[in-house]
């Protein structure tokens, strides 16, 4: 047990959500999955190139978060509870919570400024001793060793300040496969809509299925071309971990390339933007986001221009 990473779910996160009538299953489900994150992230803490790694995940948004706070822990707080089930409650999909509404974007505000003041205080290489301590799933971990291709991407661009990196390329036998059903998961409540008899499908930004626009446009991509899967920054593509692993993994064991506002994957060849540009939230944002590449790398800056 991290007793501070306990304290915060019981008296702050805990309290937070009870505030906003989320009902109690739901946030308990919250709850185990931010508890899972923390610990596992604060267990290599010490690791400072598997800890850069993760951070880079939040940069394009931590650091944009209030109330001010040390940048780690701004990031620490974006992988970790703000990329976890809040994200389906504050989507279109929160019917599937048992949420009469979603949160507001003030809602997720104050969820997030109150991890930052709980946790900037605090000393993270005696909760990371803590951690290492605690027995269980490491989360991270067990994903990482799963997906060599992505991982080695993201570090290279995680452990150096460089706008351009080469690194050795990762080898495989066998691509990486998606694992995708046939069938497509309908909403909670089932309901057909009207007039035509197909089931209305709502997804949300950390769900774990495959929909299928997400796989006919990673299908539909060729080595051979130009084509590249461009988002606008990390988010766009997926707030759940796992499943944003899965897609670079496929992507980089079929030679395919990754852009987004701020980095460009390739395997064996990673670039990024100097000075991340934060993540859009409307239509207006990230389109003036995504034309903006003067300054970046030459393959990032012709992909981008390419959309």
């Amino acid at each position: 047990m991290v007793a501070k990473v306990t304290q915060y779910l019981q008296e702050v996160l805990a309290p937070t959500l009870d505030h906003f009538r989320v009902p109690a299953t739901y946030a308990s489900q919250i709850i185990d999955m931010v508890e899972l994150q923390m610990i596992s992230f604060l267990r290599h803490w010490d690791d400072l190139a598997f800890r850069r790694t993760l951070l880079l995940l939040g940069s394009e948004e931590g650091p944009f978060y209030e109330p001010a706070g040390k940048a780690d822990v701004k990031c620490f707080i974006v992988v970790t509870l703000r990329n976890s089930p809040i994200e389906t409650i504050q989507s279109d999909n929160y019917a599937c919570a048992g949420m009469q509404d979603s949160l507001s974007s003030q809602d997720v505000k104050e969820i997030t400024s109150g991890a930052i003041r709980f946790f900037n205080p605090l000393d993270f290489s005696s909760m990371c001793l803590q951690a290492k301590n605690c027995s269980g799933y490491d989360y991270y971990q067990e994903i990482v060793e799963r997906h060599p291709a992505a991982w080695a991407a993201l570090r290279a661009l995680g452990t150096t300040s460089a706008k351009i990196i080469d690194y050795p390329k990762v080898q495989y036998d066998t691509p990486f496969s998606i694992e995708a059903c046939d069938e497509i998961q309908t909403d909670c409540a089932g309901e057909l809509q009207q007039k035509r008899l197909i089931p209305k499908v709502v997804f949300d930004g950390y769900s774990t299925m495959w929909d299928p626009q997400l796989l006919g446009v990673l299908r539909s991509l060729s080595p051979s071309s130009r084509s590249v899967f461009a988002v606008e920054s990390l988010k766009s593509a997926t707030r759940n971990f796992e499943k944003l692993l899965d897609i670079l993994e496929f992507l980089l064991t079929h030679d395919l390339k990754f852009a987004s506002t701020n980095f460009y994957i390739e395997n064996g060849h990673v670039e990024r933007r100097i000075k991340p540009l934060r993540a859009g939230h409307t239509s207006k944002e990230i389109q003036k986001n995504l034309s903006q590449t003067a300054g970046l790398g030459y393959r990032h800056a012709a992909a981008l221009n390419q959309l």
